[in-house]
C-alpha cells in the first residue's frame, strides 16, 4: 500500500514538474524592467529629455536573447533614488524596493547576491563572478635627484666615508711618526705631511681618478703601503658595485605601488577609502566590529563624503575623483577595469591602477518578485546561454584587458636616459662649482690679507 502511495505521489510531482516546464509564462508578456548604468555590464543612453533611448552591454544582449526565445517585450526603468537595494532607516531603498512594491517585473543589471536581498526578492542563476578592488594612484619612479646615492644604504655610504677617513688619518699619522723618529729614511716630502694630501689619495682611488700616486716614506714605509693596498682592495669591490647598481636603478626603475592590500589601505597614511553608498561592501565595512575592515569603517564615519553618491556610477565621474591622487576607490573589478581603460584612452597614460589584492567575490544575477512565475523560464534561459557559449561571448566582447593593470614591480627598462635620470649628476657638478667658486674668493681674501700684512710689517 505504501509503495502504491509512493508510486503515485512521484507520478503527481512528475506530471506537475513536465506540467510547469511547459506553461510558458513570458509568451506575449510586457515586463517593466529596472537597471541602472553599470558599465560594462549595462550602457544605459538617454535622449534630450533624459529618457532612457536605447542601452547596451553583457546583460542587455542576455535580455534581447531572452525576448527571442520566449517571446515577450520589456522596457527599462531606473530606480528614482539611484541605487541598486540596501536597507536603511527600516525599509529598502533602490531598485530591490521597485521590486519588493511590484513596480517592476525583473531587475537586470550586475545585482550581487547577498542573504538580506534573497529575503524579499528571488535571485535568478547567478551569471557572473565578479570580485571588488580598488583603483589606486599609479606607482611613480623613484626621485632622480637622489640617484647618485641610491646605489647604497645610508649605513654603507657611511662606512666607506668612515673608513676614507680612518685611512687618511692612519696614514698621516704613520708619517708624523716616521718624519719625527726617523727623518733619515722619510723620502715623502713636506706635501705628504699634510692630511688633505693624503686625503685625496683615499679620494682618488675610491672615485677611479688617476694622477695621485702612494704616499712614499722611504724604504722603511711599509706600514703606509699595507694601510694604502688594503684600502685599494676594497675600493675596487665599491667601485664596480656601485657602477652595476647605478646603472641597474637609472635604467630599471622599481615602482612600489601606495598600497597593495585593505590592511595597507587601513594604515596608509596617504590614501583614503571611498566607495558607493548604500553597497553590499560599503554595508560590509560599517558593519565590521574589529580588524582593518573596522578601522575603513571608522575612516568613512568620520569622512561621509567619501560614501559616494549614485553620480560616481558614472565612469567619467569615477575617474575625475579616481585621478585626483588621495582615494582608494572600491567597486566590482568589472567596473574598475573599464574606468582603466578609459583612463588609458582619455590621457593616454597610466595614471591610476588596480590594487593587487582582491577583497571579496561576489555573485552577480537578475532577480525577480518573490514567487515569480518568471523566474524558472529566466534560469532555463541562463542555462541554454552558459552552454551555447553565449556569457562567455559576450564577456570578450565587452570585458577588455586594461593597459594600465599589472606588475608594476618589475619595471620597464628604458632604451635611452634622458636628462631626468641623470639630474642628480648635473647638479653634483654645479654644486661642486658653486663651492670651488666660494673657495676661491676665501682664499683670494685670505692671500690678501697676508699680503697686507706683510707690507705692514716691512714698512
Amino acid at each position: 500500500m505504501f509503495a502504491a502511495w509512493t508510486l503515485l505521489l512521484t507520478a503527481v510531482i512528475i506530471t506537475a514538474e513536465f506540467s510547469f516546464e511547459k506553461v510558458d509564462y513570458l509568451n506575449g508578456k510586457h515586463l517593466i524592467v529596472a537597471t541602472a548604468d553599470l558599465n560594462p555590464y549595462m550602457y544605459i543612453y538617454h535622449d534630450s529629455n533624459g529618457t532612457i533611448d536605447h542601452a547596451d552591454g553583457i546583460v542587455h544582449e542576455m535580455m534581447l536573447w531572452l525576448t527571442l526565445k520566449y517571446n515577450f517585450t520589456f522596457n527599462y526603468v531606473e530606480p528614482p533614488d539611484g541605487y541598486f537595494g540596501a536597507f536603511e532607516n527600516g525599509s529598502w531603498n533602490g531598485m530591490v524596493a521597485m521590486t519588493i512594491r511590484k513596480e517592476v517585473d525583473l531587475i537586470a543589471t550586475q545585482l550581487t547576491t547577498t542573504y538580506a536581498r534573497s529575503k524579499v526578492i528571488d535571485f535568478t542563476t547567478s551569471f557572473s563572478k565578479d570580485p571588488m578592488s580598488a583603483v589606486i594612484p599609479a606607482p611613480k619612479e623613484d626621485n632622480f635627484m637622489s640617484a647618485i646615492v641610491k646605489p647604497f644604504q645610508p649605513g654603507v655610504w657611511a662606512l666607506i666615508i668612515f673608513s676614507m677617513f680612518s685611512g687618511t688619518t692612519v696614514t698621516w699619522i704613520f708619517m708624523k711618526l716616521i718624519d719625527k723618529h726617523m727623518p733619515e729614511h722619510y723620502n715623502g716630502g713636506i706635501s705628504n705631511l699634510q692630511f688633505w694630501e693624503n686625503f685625496m689619495y683615499y679620494f682618488g682611488i675610491i672615485s677611479s681618478q688617476a694622477g695621485r700616486s702612494m704616499p712614499s716614506v722611504g724604504p722603511l714605509g711599509h706600514a703606509v703601503r699595507i694601510i694604502a693596498a688594503a684600502w685599494c682592495l676594497p675600493s675596487v669591490v665599491f667601485i664596480y658595485l656601485y657602477s652595476g647598481c647605478l646603472t641597474s636603478f637609472i635604467t630599471i626603475p622599481k615602482l612600489h605601488p601606495l598600497i597593495e592590500s585593505l590592511d595597507d589601505l587601513a594604515t596608509s597614511a596617504d590614501l583614503k577609502l571611498t566607495i558607493l553608498k548604500d553597497t553590499v561592501f560599503e554595508s560590509m565595512i560599517l558593519e565590521a566590529t574589529s580588524g582593518g575592515f573596522k578601522i575603513l569603517g571608522d575612516s568613512l564615519r568620520e569622512n561621509p563624503k567619501n560614501r559616494l553618491s549614485k553620480d560616481y556610477l558614472e565612469p567619467e565621474t569615477f575617474l575625475n575623483k579616481a585621478l585626483t591622487g588621495r582615494f582608494a576607490m572600491v567597486d566590482q573589478k568589472s567596473f574598475l577595469e573599464y574606468v582603466l581603460n578609459l583612463a588609458f584612452k582619455t590621457y593616454g597614460n597610466c595614471e591610476v591602477t588596480l590594487m593587487k589584492q582582491e577583497i571579496v567575490t561576489s555573485l552577480d544575477s537578475m532577480a525577480v518578485q518573490k514567487r515569480s512565475p518568471y523566474l524558472a523560464q529566466i534560469d532555463q534561459g541562463f542555462l541554454t546561454m552558459a552552454a551555447l557559449g553565449l556569457q562567455n561571448y559576450w564577456e570578450k566582447r565587452f570585458l577588455k584587458k586594461p593597459k594600465c593593470e599589472g606588475n608594476f614591480d618589475k619595471g620597464i627598462a628604458k632604451p635611452r636616459l634622458n636628462l631626468a635620470n641623470l639630474l642628480s649628476v648635473f647638479l653634483l657638478l654645479v654644486a661642486g662649482m658653486r663651492e670651488s667658486s666660494k673657495t676661491l674668493k676665501i682664499d683670494s681674501v685670505a692671500h690678501q690679507q697676508k699680503n697686507d700684512k706683510a707690507i705692514k710689517f716691512k714698512i
